[in-house]
């Protein structure tokens, strides 16, 4: 029985949900273009080249990519301290925003001499107010997402400091975005002393003669923005020399680094959930797989049936009925009737027999009135069938279409409306 649902039912429908999942060629075409920035992605605006170029500017670090809901505060000591060199964490995504515990965690990993590289397109409030840098995001947010837009936007965007002279662009979407350092706007009770950020950061370079890519200093460790995060993607990375401007990012880190965290965000909330947190820690991750799915196994079963499905029994045919039917209609193809018709009278007059107990051996007066008693049939109509009898025996009569037909139905009279 399941087989048969899983052939007629589950095999059909499952056809059809895929190949309407499927998209078609503009579809395609659109999702070819869309920003990813996932270190898997190939697409021309996935991160796929930027993820593999730290191994070559860091062959010695281990390098581990961070689920895409990662959150700071599940940050466990093997990734807060580094005893043996520097830990770099990789920021990758537009709008950055996390929750305040988050972000004093971060400044925690931070101040234990460890690099943050963030790039973003849209800044959390929260650290522009204590850094006193502030995101200036796109103009026009479609520009962003649904270019390519004019060439001359982007061909000559970023430079970087000690080298004014040397542009780096690409024919895409908007690399436009940058920051405002404001150091009149920092808290007055700022101290440097209580391991608060650097009220002065390092320009590393800019874009459109504005800075974009700054680094801040707190503690051992520093906090390094980037406001042009399309800076990663393949397409940009693929245009002629753009892979030197890459490799200018990572070669500013310290040289020590033997630890990297990836984690492309994408679009971060700063609200977190209990049961994010709880899914960073594997074995809790796999409990909670593990009991979820043993819940719908039991629900499957449990679903079937208790008792087996009580078959329908069909009411028992009359074949020999049947069988003169059909041998009948093979006579009447045939055109063979006056045999059609004494095969009908002989299945008669054996029913009779069978059902009535008449002898029908002489099919007189005494005959018909028996017949017309236990058949409840009116007299003239057992006297019509029986003169049609004689007729079929003699040979008297013509036996064409409307003779059968009116023989059929006089004798179906009798099948349909017995007494008992």
């Amino acid at each position: 029985m399941m087989n048969r649902l899983l052939k007629y039912i589950l095999c059909p429908l499952l056809f059809m949900t895929v190949y309407g999942c499927q998209p078609n060629r503009e579809e395609q075409e659109r999702l070819k273009w869309e920003i990813n920035l996932n270190k898997d992605n190939k697409r021309p605006y996935g991160a796929y080249l930027a993820f593999q170029s730290l191994k070559l500017t860091f062959p010695d670090a281990a390098i581990e990519a961070l689920p895409h809901a990662f959150r700071y505060s599940s940050m466990d000591n093997k990734m807060k301290y580094n005893y043996d060199g520097h830990t770099l964490l990789v920021l990758d995504g537009l709008d950055y925003y996390l929750s305040v515990q988050e972000w004093r965690d971060l400044k925690e990993f931070i101040n234990n001499g460890n690099e943050v590289l963030l790039f973003c397109r849209n800044l959390d409030s929260k650290i522009e107010k204590e850094l006193s840098c502030y995101k200036d995001a796109t103009s026009e947010e479609d520009k962003f997402y649904m270019g390519p837009i004019p060439v001359k936007e982007n061909m000559h965007v970023f430079s970087l400091t000690g080298k004014p002279d040397l542009l780096y662009g690409y024919k895409g979407r908007s690399l436009q975005g940058n920051f405002t350092i404001g150091a009149d706007t920092v808290d007055a009770e700022y101290d440097s002393s209580t391991n608060y950020f650097s009220i002065y950061p390092d320009t590393l370079g800019f874009a459109n003669n504005k800075p974009n890519f700054v680094r801040y200093r707190l503690g051992e460790g520093h906090l390094t923005l980037h406001a042009a995060p399309l800076a990663l993607s393949n397409y940009f990375l693929l245009q002629d020399g753009n892979e030197n401007y890459l490799a200018a990012i990572w070669q500013s880190l310290p040289e020590n680094i033997n630890r990297i965290y990836w984690n492309d965000y994408f679009k971060r909330s700063s609200e977190s959930s209990s049961l994010s947190i709880l899914m960073q820690y594997p074995a809790t991750r796999y409990a909670l797989i593990l009991g979820v799915s043993a819940l719908l196994i039991f629900v499957l079963f449990e679903i079937k049936r208790k008792q087996r499905i009580i078959p329908v029994i069909a009411p028992i045919r009359n074949d020999s009925v049947s069988f003169v039917e059909t041998v009948g209609r093979l006579y009447y193809n045939k055109g063979n009737h006056a045999n059609l018709a004494s095969k009908m009278v002989q299945q008669y007059l054996e029913w009779v027999r069978s059902h009535y107990f008449l002898n029908t051996n002489l099919l007189n007066e005494d005959f018909i009135r028996q017949l017309t008693i236990k058949s409840g049939q009116p007299e003239a109509t057992v006297r019509i069938l029986l003169d049609m009898i004689h007729e079929v025996r003699l040979g008297t009569t013509n036996f064409d279409d409307p003779y059968l037909y009116q023989l059929y139905n006089t004798i179906q009279l009798f099948y349909k409306n017995k007494l008992y």
